[in-house]
């Protein structure tokens, strides 16, 4: 795997929580209606969000951080030439760190950035006119994803299984790009192209469940020969999992890689817990604070041919060699 992408900054900065800004949204309405008027409404919405943020970077950057953030996402869906930016420091968190699992399209900035006076002057590596379709295309391309992969009444359970299926289904580890330093990665990448290796696909599986509304970041780590490798880190139902998309492409028939503990994460892969960075920030948890060791995944640990029922919340399985069906209620 190609060495994750990561800023050294002098030190995490405060936490800190910004008031959410008024948000602008493309939406796609879904009715289901009932054959009586005594039936629940199950209409609801898919929208694509333009400020996407995981608890992560709420706890460990401050709001001026938040702030500047959203200011570049709105200021690039928009097409506009500056955003607000306190200094390079903030830049290179914005662009290279929050951005790099919140905000694929930043791939369409281009070189040639400066910082003067609390602002960032943007280039763009496309004529406008053309970035701005592109812009479309991709949120366009976000809600499709959402519709095909939400339904209503899921939970977070529900969404990031299905998201994840989607992913091990629809994109291939791209073994080029693996050994190929020149070529420029993104989630951007994977999602236009279908293909992509660790450091674009968990960030844009994670991406994706920001826009479905789910808690999940990134986590990276080395293993015993120092390579490296990142996968998606989520927070269901108030605990924290790992997941891992690039390994479950590998592996399309079952959900091996999904819901691990630290422990299970480790021995899949000899990936070093003392060293897991989060969110691609440089966050490292010497308290614990982002353990991740409830079990309620585990029979998925050794399941193969897996069929879920999300309207249901069960999942049946086979074992390697058996041809037992088993059934995992979530």
């Amino acid at each position: 795997m190609k060495r994750i992408v990561s800023i050294i900054l002098s030190g995490i900065l405060a936490a800190s929580v910004l008031s959410s800004c008024s948000r602008e949204q493309e939406t796609s309405v879904i009715s289901v209606s009932g054959s009586s008027s005594d039936e629940p409404d199950t209409t609801y919405v898919i929208e694509f969000d333009p400020h996407v943020y995981p608890s992560i970077y709420e706890e460990n950057f401050d709001g001026k951080t938040k702030e500047s953030f959203f200011s570049l996402c709105d200021a690039m869906l928009a097409g506009e030439d500056e955003f607000v930016c306190e200094d390079d420091v903030m830049f290179y968190t914005v662009v290279f760190t929050i951005a790099h699992q919140c905000f694929p399209l930043v791939e369409l900035m281009g070189d040639g950035w400066t910082v003067k006076d609390g602002k960032a002057h943007i280039n763009y590596s496309l004529p406008k006119e053309q970035y701005l379709q592109k812009v479309e295309e991709f949120k366009t391309l976000t809600v499709s994803i959402l519709e095909e992969c939400i339904k209503p009444g899921y939970d977070d359970t529900d969404k990031a299984l299905s998201v994840y299926d989607y992913f091990i289904t629809h994109y291939s580890y791209d073994y080029d790009a693996a050994v190929d330093d020149s070529m420029r990665l993104s989630s951007y990448r994977l999602f236009m192209e279908h293909k992509g290796i660790c450091q674009e696909i968990a960030p844009a599986y994670a991406y994706i469940l920001l826009q479905a509304h789910v808690d999940c970041t990134t986590c990276g780590s080395l293993n015993d020969i120092n390579e490296a490798h990142e996968w998606a880190f989520a927070r269901l139902d108030g605990e924290y999992y790992h997941i891992d998309p690039t390994y479950g492409i590998n592996d399309p028939d079952s959900f091996r890689y999904f819901g691990m503990t630290d422990e299970e994460r480790h021995d899949q892969g000899g990936w070093n817990t003392a060293v897991f960075n989060y969110g691609n920030a440089n966050i490292f948890d010497d308290s614990g604070k982002y353990s991740a060791d409830s079990r309620r995944f585990d029979a998925l640990w050794t399941a193969v041919t897996c069929n879920p029922d999300y309207g249901t919340n069960t999942i049946r399985y086979y074992r390697d060699g058996g041809d037992e069906q088993y059934e995992f209620t979530y």
